[in-house]
């Protein structure tokens, strides 16, 4: 079969089922009915409906028939584990959103994968193919999850709005919780239910602690907490009329400052993606034209240089991927760990062997060394331990190393293979341009010709060119001059030579370890990277504290650690440090703040910190934080400025990452090799004056 009719086979397998997918989506769609306009409120109840039945049935079988697979039954529970976090789903409802989003990883893998298959058209590049798509599932799979989170901000923002009209007009926030959670779509409406039931719970305080646990964000943690303390204490007339009314249009006002924060990130960013992944996929057909239009090429593809430029290019385009979706990420996707279970660094690190092996590598305790990576880990966020690190180290360098020691051994066989089946072409020919048909067809016959002899003399080392002579004497005498026979010894030997000269050698063993013991600093690198993406969304982070401060500060029964105790569970930045202080805070209220200001040291941060210092004797919460109400215009513009800030700054990071990529291409596969075909061609030029 032919490369076209392979193509066309390879793109209705793929296209069949995307097109099948998007016609029971706008059936599905068609179904549901269109979305009825924001004024009209009161009818928004039937949008919670089930949607397609035969859609519902199409996902619920493929859920049940993909559970029985091994590798995609263990896709399913990851991705099911990730959506049950975020939110009270039914049993129906999470089958259906886990097979969406593996139906979308599924194809968008399996469509990156075909492309590098029918361009490259090669094994290993197959083989590169299926790696980068194991590299990528977790990532797509972490889009569309971000992609869920945002859906449930915004109808939570649609649920604060229908619950403050029910409120204004029952006086009652539970009341007002349910009848607003029974016209909010299904999740919202869920979310709703569990809220209404902690409110009216015998014993709210335990409730709203088990609430805490499973709520998956900050908004609904404090929306539902304030919702308590008002069932507790009551509603309050401030100077700006209801504290819940009030409270319910702040937290509305923040939620739309992060939606529209997540929507310029995602529009600045999204498209950087694609241009970091793009080379990957332009490298191949990049150089089969080089190939060619300029034959010589093919010696700088297929040699060391070359294809260390080729895997470098595909490291530094997965790096670059990786860092544009750490920025592009929401920071509570950051920095919460993920769940799923138990983590693969610990249950290998459970064996015996594996723990000796590195614990010996893990630095002692009481050493600088120690000291910095667990800093590192706790102010990064991550989940690991130390000992899970040095592990993921380990097995990083250990694989890099033998993968770029087979990178050597490969680039040897292909070598010989191309010694051995590369069209010859006379030696000092213009190698610039298209080669015609008889040209190709000379050099091939000039190829077979020496490839016979070659394997004959294959092995053989020392001095062997009058022995070729006689051989191709002996073979070609009659077709070939006595010069013609001399250039064919000559050109013979030479490829014997480089054939013998291909093994693996001491240098680049040392290479390999090199290589090894570098990547084993790319976990320890991309935690710095997020400790110091991190400092750019602080500032953000504490805007929102000012936002909920300015609503507890109104209730007259606050103190300084019940709001820390709030701060604490909004929080995703300074959740470590707040934790210890919270710790601390019995032992000493004084010594507790101070140390939260050396911890966090981060200016906007210590000047909070230093109000709740002041509350401690000289004055009230309200009295401390009376400002944030009389300066919230000012706070409001400085909010917009500090986000302008902030998605300037990741868009320019985001755009100089994302074109690295770019930029390397360009030099590994149009500048370096034309650079090479020029120095060949001017030393060969010369080596003809030589002989005239």
């Amino acid at each position: 079969m032919s490369l076209k009719w392979w193509i066309i086979l390879a793109l209705i397998l793929y296209l069949v089922p995307l097109v099948l997918v998007l016609i029971l989506k706008r059936r599905s769609q068609k179904a549901s009915g269109s979305k009825e306009p924001r004024g009209s409120w009161m009818n928004r109840k039937a949008q919670a409906g089930p949607g397609n039945p035969a859609f519902n049935r199409f996902y619920q079988r493929s859920y049940v028939r993909s559970a029985k697979f091994p590798l995609l039954g263990g896709q399913l529970r990851r991705i099911r584990q990730r959506l049950a976090i975020m939110g009270p789903y039914d049993e129906m409802t999470l089958r259906k959103e886990t097979m969406k989003i593996t139906y979308a990883v599924l194809l968008i893998s399996i469509g990156l994968l075909l492309a590098l298959t029918l361009l490259g058209r090669s094994f290993s590049v197959t083989l590169l193919g299926a790696i980068g798509c194991l590299v990528l599932n977790g990532m797509l799979i972490d889009v569309f999850v971000h992609r869920a989170e945002n859906r449930l901000l915004q109808h939570f923002r649609d649920f604060l709005e229908d619950n403050r009209h029910q409120f204004q007009a029952s006086r009652m926030a539970d009341e007002a919780i349910y009848e607003a959670a029974q016209l909010a779509g299904h999740n919202m409406r869920l979310h709703g239910e569990q809220m209404h039931s902690v409110l009216t719970a015998k014993d709210p305080e335990r409730s709203l602690s088990a609430y805490y646990e499973v709520a998956p964000n900050r908004y609904l943690k404090a929306f539902t907490g304030v919702a308590c303390m008002i069932m507790e204490y009551g509603d309050k007339a401030t100077a700006k009329g209801s504290l819940y009314l009030n409270a319910i249009g702040k937290f509305v006002q923040d939620i739309n400052f992060d939606l529209l924060r997540r929507s310029r990130l995602s529009y600045q960013l999204n498209s950087l993606t694609l241009i970091a992944l793009a080379p990957i996929l332009l490298s191949f057909p990049l150089e089969r034209w080089a190939e060619h239009y300029f034959p010589l090429m093919g010696e700088f593809y297929e040699g060391r240089i070359g294809m260390a430029s080729k895997l470098l290019l595909y490291a530094i385009a997965v790096a670059a991927y990786v860092l544009i979706r750490k920025l592009a990420e929401t920071e509570e996707s950051r920095y919460v760990p993920k769940p799923g279970g138990i983590r693969w660094e610990k249950k290998l690190y459970e064996y015996r062997i594996v723990r000796c092996v590195v614990d010996r590598f893990v630095p002692q305790k009481h050493t600088k060394a120690h000291s910095d990576l667990s800093r590192l880990l706790k102010e990064s966020n991550s989940p690991l331990l130390l000992e899970w690190l040095t592990l993921r180290r380990l097995l990083l360098g250990l694989s890099v190393g033998l993968l770029s020691a087979l990178m050597f051994v490969s680039v040897h066989g292909s070598m010989i293979q191309r010694v051995r089946e590369a069209p010859t072409y006379p030696k000092g020919g213009l190698m610039i341009g298209r080669v015609d048909g008889a040209e190709r067809a000379e050099a091939e016959r000039r190829t077979a010709f020496d490839r016979k002899i070659m394997d004959e003399f294959r092995g053989m080392r020392g001095d062997v060119e009058e022995a070729l002579r006689r051989r191709v004497r002996d073979t070609a005498g009659a077709v070939l001059g006595e010069a013609e026979q001399n250039e064919a010894a000559v050109r013979i030997a030479r490829k014997l030579d480089r054939m013998n000269d291909e093994y693996l050698k001491a240098w680049e063993l040392l290479l390999a370890v090199a290589a090894g013991a570098a990547a084993s600093f790319v976990p320890v690198g991309i935690l710095r990277f997020q400790r110091r993406v991190r400092g750019m969304d602080m500032q953000s982070e504490v805007d929102q504290f000012r936002m909920l401060i300015s609503i507890l500060s109104q209730f007259d029964r606050m103190s300084v650690q019940i709001l820390l105790e709030w701060l604490e569970r909004f929080a995703v930045i300074f959740k470590p440090a707040l934790q210890r202080c919270l710790l601390d805070f019995d032992g000493g209220a004084a010594a507790a703040l101070a140390e939260l200001k050396h911890e966090a040291p981060f200016p906007a941060f210590i000047r909070l910190i230093e109000r709740l210092e002041n509350s401690l004797e000289h004055l009230s919460i309200q009295e401390a934080f009376d400002d944030l109400e009389m300066e919230q215009e000012y706070y409001r513009e400085q909010k917009k400025e500090t986000m302008d800030r902030l998605i300037e700054n990741k868009a320019s990071w985001g755009r100089d990452i994302g074109f690295a990529p770019v930029m390397f291409m360009l030099g590994a596969y149009i500048i370096v090799p034309f650079l090479y075909v020029s120095f060949m061609q001017m030393k060969d030029l010369i080596a003809r004056l030589g002989q005239i």
